[in-house]
């Protein structure tokens, strides 16, 4: 991974940062002790938590043990850049080589091996690897109010060459993406899997669906419009239809 999309250099170090070639810094603070305040949340891609070091807080992103092998026409060494820590860093490089870093997306302090006195607290939870993103971590979750700059930040994105796969309002939190780990950054080494028009297409599908964005009936907090009316059980067999293609590469 060093070399490829990671680098050694750490975030605050002043050489030019490729735009070509992304490659994320190590955090500034990678030696230092963790301390773990409190569990944010998980899902496949790992574990997100709260946590302190040298008297500042920060979100840590611990990554999964990733494996792809449901496409036998990847290289091997084209499948690693499939895994969403090769995502999440790719991505958060570009946009931090191009002077965006906190600005789309949440800004990220760099990436992090944890150290076995680091990563003890996590060793009763199994498959999780050593490799983690540290972020601003963000209290927040998404409003409806944050929709409008949103839908004006993805301009960001574009002009990055990214490619998002996942908007969905729980990656947000005000108006900051979090999770970048569905995110595709050109050049892309699994060529199949990119595609300009494509591309052009998920953001104008993007617009139109966070355009109604509603607050759900279920819980208060902001959802995708067709899952409201799914349930209120009142959704249209195109409306059905049209959010799952919507998902599809």
């Amino acid at each position: 991974m060093i070399g490829r999309w990671l680098s050694e250099l750490p975030m605050d170090d002043p050489t030019r940062k490729s735009t070509s070639r992304p490659m994320l810094r190590r955090f500034i603070h990678h030696t230092e002790p963790i301390k773990f305040i409190k569990y944010i949340g998980h899902g496949a891609e790992g574990r997100v938590y709260l946590i302190e070091v040298l008297g500042s807080q920060y979100a840590l992103k611990i990554f999964s043990n990733w494996t792809y092998t449901s496409n036998i026409y990847l290289r091997e060494r084209q499948k690693p850049y499939t895994f969403p820590f090769s995502h999440e860093c790719r991505a958060f490089a570009r946009l931090d080589s191009l002077d965006e870093n906190g600005t789309w997306a949440v800004k990220c302090h760099g990436w992090i091996k944890l150290s076995d006195e680091q990563f003890k607290p996590l060793q009763r939870f199994s498959g999780l690897s050593r490799w983690a993103i540290v972020k601003d971590y963000i209290p927040n979750e998404v409003s409806i109010s944050d929709v409008p700059e949103i839908r004006r930040k993805m301009t960001i994105a574009r002009k990055a060459l990214l490619y998002p796969k996942d908007l969905q309002p729980r990656n947000f939190r005000g108006s900051f993406l979090v999770d970048l780990g569905a995110v595709r950054t050109y050049p892309y080494p699994p060529q199949r899997f990119w595609s300009n028009t494509r591309r052009r297409e998920y953001f104008a599908w993007f617009d139109k669906d966070a355009s109604q964005w509603e607050v759900s009936v279920r819980d208060g907090k902001v959802i995708e419009g067709w899952l409201n009316r799914m349930i209120k059980g009142k959704p249209s067999p195109c409306e059905t239809a049209e959010a799952g293609d919507a998902k599809l590469d």
